[in-house]
């Protein structure tokens, strides 16, 4: 009688307990049910099976059989994003039915049918196709940083780490590749079967399979295979590309090797190059994806294509180490895998480039496009809160993949090179295959220097925003725009004129430092030792209009431009003074890094920081300056980039001619600027815009002389945003609007980016309300930079106070709307602030 009773009060405090954690799931992975399932799950292997037939309408039929360890009898809480019918059976290992309950996104599996010790779950499902990026002939998966719940049910979440064993069953005439290397292939007439070796211990968002018609070449390189599988049909690229790739990555590898004391520390390394992938890179172990355009260049591609195919290579290369091996326990502490990246990426880069100003390459890659971001009411903490899964996505951005690189500069010249190393691979060793938070691994840097870090963690990892730095007559003035009066404490190099260049390297601890020289200054922190808005004086704006070109290090011109673009943003330099500087001094500019981002500079300006006459009266000039600098006055491989600034600004139908003859080879161009399919097609695209009475005769140029087919899936989707007829680039418009149509966000980028072209911009004016509408939506269906994208493509090409009005209509209407996308309409429409907000305030006070 008494066992009885206690089965009873058994049954009945295993169903309160069950109906407590029904009670509490919610959509997502919540913080709470993560740390919850950590403290009681470990052991996890997934066995899994996914059959992918030829034909993309079909299902993918998948099974999974999910080993665990339960620590204490309580419900297990599988995450699967997918519609309940997607279930088809849960079972045991003997075949035995498993009841469960479906909520919120949720399988919830009850104690009853579990075990403390080795659990094993057998789950029959079809496959979630919302982060399978499929085509007709291609399927890759992509689950950063919660999406591995959209395919599959699993405990989706980064510190319950688990070992993947891969079957595929493909068509017969598609490849595979997988974070495991393959074991063993079985042909059949009609299909294959894929089976890969187990991996070692990884976050679920870091699983990951590819299939589709590739090409596949392999090369030994430092005493290791490297396979790359591609698309690419153009074989003098891949001639050129296939060698470097293999080389570059063995190098990587080798780097970080030796910067870190511990070997590769995953079976294979694969590069999966995708055609219009929506990001650089993707670090899965064994099959690391990256954008196929950016592998494969031209034979005369210049410096900056070169070295940002490096850059990602030796990115995603860090990866493996910093955030695959060990990765961060919660997602709020994104920017730590993603800061070591970068960080290491620079100093790969630095080996594999030795003619290369470093200096340089770090303020180009680091700087401004944080500065992009943190300028603006939008900007955010490198370290941010996030108490669910779902909301993942919304922390990347630029301060995580460029703030956190000099800043993190910065506290190596804190705690010295070598320490900092030395903590680094500590962490990595203490930490290996598992989990760790940037709190302790400050801890832990604090230990190995005996320093005190946390004041510095508290103004720069904690706290959001840059100074502005301006200079005045006797002194350095540190301004903080959101009114909290911070001081960011660091060390600037100035450069000031007195009988030439002097340089002094002075410690900025206050909101106003006293130096004697201010109105003097050149350049503010020439040598790039600081970090903010550095404004330019009225000196400096009159010492660079004439020597600027006479400034012999590249890194103080490209400070000085930097300075010059601050300037306009600041309403201190006027748009059309910096165009004619960018005419008077660039034709004696030889670095092809400099160029690029003075040109980049140059086309923000044009579009955005001119009124309509002004753009008018400089127009000629700056067309006649482009195809110039193309045909005689450029450095070689400096020449194609001032023909893709041509191909932004032109308007005249003397450049439009001159444009549409290169693109029908009949205008000879010099021997360094090569025309590939990918340029005949930009060319179209702005031609169109320009007359669309060529609509019809453009396309069916380009379906005549474009070969690559992954090319002309692009093209086809594009094409009808450049319509003249506003009733189609309105259904183009409606139809982005659906999920279902958004195939490839990269296309959906372009679409948006000529539908709100700066041509286009007051007939897209409607488009505005229904963009800043869809965004949660968005957020919810769309990868991790989709959001941004959106509403960059959306938002960059408008300039009017109407749409400046809509945005802060859309914001004040929608008072509880969630923060972090808040702070990405705030970033993305910042040049509508620039340009409005103080006319705003005139007409507040009338």
């Amino acid at each position: 009688m008494v066992c009885r009773v206690l089965v009873v009060i058994s049954l009945l405090l295993s169903l309160v307990s069950c109906e407590k954690e029904q009670d509490k799931v919610e959509d997502g992975v919540s913080l709470e049910l993560a740390k919850e399932r950590k403290a009681n799950i470990g052991g996890v292997t997934y066995k899994l099976y996914f059959s992918i037939p030829a034909d993309r309408s079909e299902a993918i039929m998948a099974e999974s059989t999910i080993f665990f360890e339960l620590f204490d009898l309580i419900p297990v809480i599988l995450d699967f994003k997918e519609a309940k019918e997607n279930i088809l059976a849960v079972t045991s290992s003997d075949g035995r039915k498993i009841p469960y309950t479906f909520k919120n996104e949720h399988i919830i599996i009850h104690p009853e049918h579990l075990k403390k010790g080795r659990n094993e779950l057998v789950i029959q499902f079809k496959a979630g196709e919302s982060s399978l990026n499929r085509s007709d002939d291609m399927l890759y998966t992509l689950l950063v940083p919660d999406r591995c719940r959209t395919l599959m049910p699993c405990f989706d979440q980064p510190d319950i780490k688990a070992r993947f064993k891969l079957t595929l069953k493909v068509p017969s005439r598609w490849r595979a590749v997988a974070n495991g290397e393959p074991v063993r292939t079985e042909y059949f007439n009609d299909y294959k079967l894929y089976e890969f070796e187990e991996t070692k211990p990884l976050s679920t968002y870091l699983f990951a399979f590819t299939v589709g018609r590739f090409s596949y070449l392999e090369r030994y390189v430092g005493g290791r295979w490297i396979g790359i599988y591609h698309r690419e049909t153009d074989t003098s690229k891949i001639n050129a590309s296939i060698p470097v790739i293999a080389r570059e990555v063995s190098h990587a590898l080798d780097w970080m090797e030796h910067y870190t004391g511990i070997r590769y520390p995953f079976d294979v390394y694969n590069v999966v190059a995708i055609p219009d992938f929506q990001y650089g890179g993707m670090e899965h172990p064994g099959a690391v994806y990256y954008r196929a355009s950016t592998m494969f260049l031209d034979r005369n591609a210049d410096l900056t294509a070169w070295m940002k195919r490096s850059d990602v290579i030796a990115h995603e290369t860090a990866h493996m180490w910093f955030g695959d091996y060990v990765t961060m326990r919660w997602f709020n502490d994104v920017w730590l895998k993603e800061v070591f990246a970068g960080f290491m990426s620079d100093k790969i880069m630095t080996q594999l480039y030795p003619e290369v100003n470093h200096r340089l390459n770090f303020f180009l890659n680091h700087y401004e496009p944080a500065l992009r971001t943190d300028r603006t009411r939008g900007t955010h903490p490198i370290l941010q809160e996030l108490d669910n899964l779902k909301d993942a996505g919304t922390l990347y951005g630029d301060i995580i993949y460029h703030k956190a690189p000099i800043v993190m500069r910065m506290l190596e010249r804190e705690i010295s090179e070598r320490r900092l190393q030395v903590g680094l691979q500590r962490y990595l060793r203490r930490w290996s295959y598992s989990n760790a938070d940037w709190d302790e691994l400050i801890k832990l840097l604090e230990s190995t220097t005996g320093q005190d870090l946390q004041a510095w963690n508290e103004i720069w990892i904690k706290e959001s925003g840059a100074p502005v730095i301006e200079f005045q007559k006797n002194g350095i003035v540190m301004t903080d725009e959101s009114g909290k009066n911070r001081v960011w404490p660091q060390a600037v190099s100035v450069f000031w004129d007195y009988m030439g260049l002097k340089r002094t390297l002075i410690p900025l601890r206050d909101s106003l430092t006293p130096f004697r020289y201010g109105a003097s200054v050149v350049l503010p922190d020439g040598d790039v030792m600081g970090y903010g808005c550095f404004l330019p004086t009225d000196f400096s704006i009159r010492f660079l209009d004439d020597e600027l070109g006479n400034l012999n290090d590249p890194l103080y011109r490209a400070v000085a431009w930097q300075a010059l673009y601050e300037g306009v943003l600041h309403k201190k330099v006027k748009g059309e003074f910096f165009l004619k500087l960018c005419i008077k001094h660039l034709p004696q500019e030889k670095n092809n890094l400099v160029v690029n981002r003075t040109l980049s500079f140059l086309r923000i300006i044009y579009s955005t920081y001119l009124d309509e006459g002004s753009r008018q009266l400089i127009q000629d000039d700056l067309e006649r300056f482009c195809i110039n600098m193309v045909n005689n006055k450029a450095e070689g491989k400096n020449k194609k980039s001032y023909f893709n600034t041509l191909l932004s600004i032109c308007s005249s139908p003397k450049s439009c001619s001159y444009l549409s003859s290169v693109l029908k080879g009949e205008q000879d161009l010099p021997e360094d600027v090569t025309i590939n399919e990918h340029d005949k097609i930009s060319i179209a695209f702005n031609l169109v815009l320009r007359d669309t009475n060529v609509y019809e005769d453009m396309k069916a140029y380009i379906m005549k002389t474009v070969k690559n087919k992954d090319l002309l899936d692009r093209f086809e989707y594009v094409y009808p945003s450049l319509s003249g007829d506003k009733h189609v680039r309105d259904s183009v418009f409606n139809a982005l609007l659906v999920r279902e149509n958004r195939v490839n966000e990269v296309w959906v980028e372009e679409c948006l980016r000529w539908l709100n072209h700066p041509r286009r911009r007051m007939e897209a004016e409607g488009y505005v309300p229904k963009l800043l509408g869809a965004l949660q939506e968005i957020q919810q269906t769309g990868d991790i930079f989709f959001p941004g994208s959106w509403l960059s493509a959306g938002l960059t090409g408008h300039t009017s106070k109407n749409v400046y009005t809509m945005v802060n209509s859309f914001l004040e209407k929608h008072s509880n709307y969630p923060q972090n996308l808040k702070l990405k309409i705030l970033a993305n429409s910042d040049h509508l602030r620039r340009l409005h907000s103080e006319e705003e305030n005139k007409d507040r006070l009338k």
